[in-house]
């Protein structure tokens, strides 16, 4: 056990990267586990780990990115370099939601906030480099995680040091090389066999998974469920052994006699010759006098590789937050939708806004620190809850028409503006609380009512005369 600590001098401070340092070099020095064995983890995309990992990362993917600036208070206007539009009612509603975009401090200071509709931020999103576009960038960088549990960017930057181009670092390739005094030194990058580069912390972005038992390494799904995967695997090997080898001969030959060396060999090649393969699949064995073949069935426990199969498949989908719901070809509509829901809710949206957090921590300070991002809500609305709650917030005098429908992005009626009784047949008023006539209709009343009586009135006159 290191006793550094303990043999400081009385007012001697350890600082928190010193302590950490201390209780992790050791296990940082003896190489990679099976965990950590990152190449070992991306050859493993395949199967029931492509499937999961590639819908979340297409899940992350497809989410909109979008940037905001929050306008503080002694900021004037016309001081703004970057062009802006108001937000719409939606994304008011989704900011104010955000778990964590609330509680930025350029938030709290602001007195407005509006979208940012062209900034170099933006450019560099749409083409990442000549080889990467925003969908790339973003699925692969969350495949990194789905896989590794770690995705790293390599920012390159201009004369000015701003940001120019955004390079994925293959997680494989990437070694983290700690410092006691400041927690992290850099990025080790191998280019080749032998060379390793040095990169700075601030020209790389970590992004990782959490990982109780690594401060400096993020743990994925995959490497959560590795014996559950490596038995998944093991049961391929054994069935597709199966499957060469079968013609169909699932069991021995037997004979009494003894055999020589030479006819062994040559009974073992002619039935490797006639029944090995799928293509010797069906044949009848015609055996040589004294020679017997004795079938047998499955034991109990290959008969349980197929259950150990589909529990693997449950073991892994629910590792990447998905349930087989979303994969039952038998499911209804509603139990669909709903596993969609969910896995957008509990999977989708918690990585959404680890991403933000660290783009709004590490990248986007380096143009402005009254910019913010945050990705617009990917979780589907229930409409079904939705009319429930207009109902009841109309049916409470809570809201008008003209809110519901603007929250609906519909436009306003002329008699919208007034709430509606409790059995929702007209518009309320303090007299009494009872429903009477819009102002608009009184009006029309009125002058019906005026025209009724005129008419009644030239009627008389001519009958008199």
């Amino acid at each position: 056990m290191d006793t550094t600590v303990s043999k400081q001098p009385r007012g001697a401070v350890t600082t928190g990267p010193a302590l950490l340092f201390d209780s992790w070099r050791s296990g940082l020095g003896g190489g990679l586990t099976s965990q950590q064995d990152f190449t070992s983890l991306l050859k493993a995309f395949r199967g029931w780990v492509y499937v999961c990992a590639s819908r979340n990362a297409m899940g992350v993917a497809s989410s909109t990115l979008r940037l905001y600036v929050a306008v503080p208070e002694e900021a004037a206007r016309s001081d703004k370099v970057f062009p802006t539009r108001p937000l719409s009612k939606a994304q008011v509603k989704h900011l104010r939601s955000h778990p964590r975009i609330k509680h930025l401090k350029q938030v709290r200071k602001a007195v407005t906030i509006e979208e940012v509709v062209e900034h170099p931020f933006l450019d560099m999103l749409q083409q990442v480099n000549p080889f990467t576009n925003y969908f790339d960038l973003w699925e692969l960088t969350e495949l990194h995680q789905e896989l590794c549990g770690n995705a790293y960017w390599f920012l390159n930057r201009d004369r000015l040091e701003s940001p120019r181009e955004i390079w994925l670092l293959p997680p494989n390739k990437v070694r983290i090389k700690p410092d006691k005094e400041r927690f992290l030194s850099g990025y080790l990058y191998k280019e080749g066999v032998l060379r390793e580069r040095l990169l700075l912390p601030e020209d790389v972005i970590h992004f990782k998974f959490p990982n109780p038992s690594d401060p400096y390494y993020g743990r994925s799904p995959l490497s959560a469920v590795m014996a559950e995967y490596n038995i998944g695997e093991q049961i391929n090997r054994y069935e597709s052994s199966l499957f060469k080898n079968m013609g169909r001969l699932d069991g021995a030959f037997e004979t009494e006699e003894e055999l020589t060396d030479a006819e062994f060999e040559r009974l073992k090649t002619e039935i490797r010759q006639a029944f090995y393969g799928v293509e010797n699949a069906g044949k009848t064995p015609l055996l040589e006098k004294g020679v017997h073949f004795k079938g047998y069935g499955y034991n109990p426990r290959e008969m349980s590789y197929m259950g150990g199969r589909m529990l693997t498949k449950e073991v892994i989908c629910n590792a990447y937050g998905q349930s087989l719901g979303m994969y039952d070809k038998d499911s209804t509509r509603a139990n669909s939708e709903m596993s969609e829901y969910t896995w957008q809710q509990n999977t989708v949206r918690p990585r959404l806004v680890r991403l933000e957090e660290k783009l709004n921590e590490r990248l986007l300070p380096m143009y402005d620190d009254t910019l913010f991002v945050a990705f617009d809500s990917n979780v589907p609305q229930d409409r079904e809850l939705r009319m429930r709650e207009i109902d009841s917030r109309l049916g409470s005098q809570l809201t008008v028409i003209n809110e519901e429908r603007a929250e609906e992005s519909l436009p306003p009626v002329p008699w919208g503006d007034m709430p509606l009784v409790a059995q929702g047949v007209g518009p309320l008023v303090t007299g009494g609380g009872l429903p009477q006539p819009l102002p608009q209709a009184e009006q029309q009343v009125e002058a019906f009512v005026a025209a009724v009586a005129k008419g009644v009135r030239r009627r008389l006159l001519e009958d008199q005369v």
